[in-house]
């Protein structure tokens, strides 16, 4: 009796999962939807891999049908023909254009149905074959398949640039490079430690300096009176020699006469005595005139003047 409670109690969890199987079958084939399809064509450009029957129709998002069927079109090898059913309640109108889109990252493809803003909305979708044509346009995953080969040559080109960047050869000089720079690291603290002692010798050097230059203006200012001191008497002298040269010359030419009388038979040597000094008075005079003009002259030499010729 124990026994066959426990095989009806198995027939009745395997009738259970059967049952669950048939309803998830029925849900998913769509036959729990009441809602009214209509049939459309579509025509896509290229490949649509990723696309399958029963895949979603979404119009801005929102599921409103499947698709039914996909061939190839019979009157243009490079076209897809797709026939999907739409929900009857969508918007659909003139202006609706289909694309294909990605869910998500499966690979797989979905058509999406939006809004064209240029297009005219109150004008009727063109008849094809056997159901009217929702114009396809391309979107991102057209454009995507598209690049797809000239995206894969470009990385294979960038993979090969990067197989010869990091060949043997230049690995080789980028770690010589990294040799020679923690080599120059390692020496930066000796550098340093020279530049301190020639910035601290520097800073000598120019207190040193500083300190000299101190003492010369000191210097300076103890010598400027006794220099201006020695030039104003310098100008002096030089005043009383020129006084003194004139009254001696007006003596020689007032007197010039009566001491020719007198010398008698040394006239020679009283002229020549009177033409010394004459010559005296002149050269007196011309030492007045250089001490006017230049009372310096008794502190330095003139510079020495005239044109070197050579030999």
């Amino acid at each position: 009796m124990e026994r066959d409670a426990r095989y009806a109690a198995v027939a009745v969890f395997a009738l259970a999962a059967i049952a669950a199987a048939f309803a998830f079958v029925w849900w998913y084939s769509g036959r729990a939807d009441r809602r009214v399809y209509e049939n459309y064509e579509i025509y896509f450009e290229g490949s649509v891999s990723g696309l399958a029957q029963g895949s979603p129709v979404r119009y801005l998002g929102v599921d409103v049908g499947r698709v039914r069927r996909l061939s190839v079109a019979r009157d243009d090898p490079g076209r897809v023909k797709v026939v999907a059913e739409v929900d009857a309640a969508a918007p659909l109108s003139g202006a609706t254009r289909a694309r294909l889109g990605l869910l998500g990252l499966t690979g797989l493809l979905y058509i999406d149905l939006q809004l064209d803003a240029e297009a005219d909305p109150d004008a009727a979708l063109a008849r094809g074959v056997n159901h009217p044509v929702i114009p396809a346009r391309k979107g991102g995953i057209e454009a995507f398949i598209e690049r797809l080969p000239d995206l894969v040559t470009r990385v294979s080109e960038v993979m090969t640039r990067i197989e010869k960047l990091l060949d043997e050869e230049n690995v080789q000089a980028v770690g010589d490079s990294l040799s020679d720079i923690r080599a120059a690291t390692n020496e930066l603290p000796a550098l340093a430690k020279d530049a301190a002692a020639l910035t601290a010798d520097l800073r000598e050097a120019a207190a040193e300096t500083t300190a000299l230059a101190r003492r010369l203006n000191a210097l300076a200012e103890k010598s400027e009176p006794a220099t201006e001191s020695a030039l104003e008497n310098g100008r002096v002298a030089a005043e009383k020699l020129a006084s003194a040269a004139g009254s001696l010359e007006r003596i020689m030419t007032a007197n010039e006469a009566a001491l020719t009388r007198a010398a008698g038979q040394g006239t020679a040597e009283l002229q020549q005595l009177l033409i010394d000094m004459r010559d005296a008075s002149a050269e007196v005079r011309a030492l007045a005139q250089e001490l006017r003009e230049r009372p310096s002259s008794l502190l330095r030499e003139a510079p020495e003047r005239g044109v070197e010729i050579a030999p």
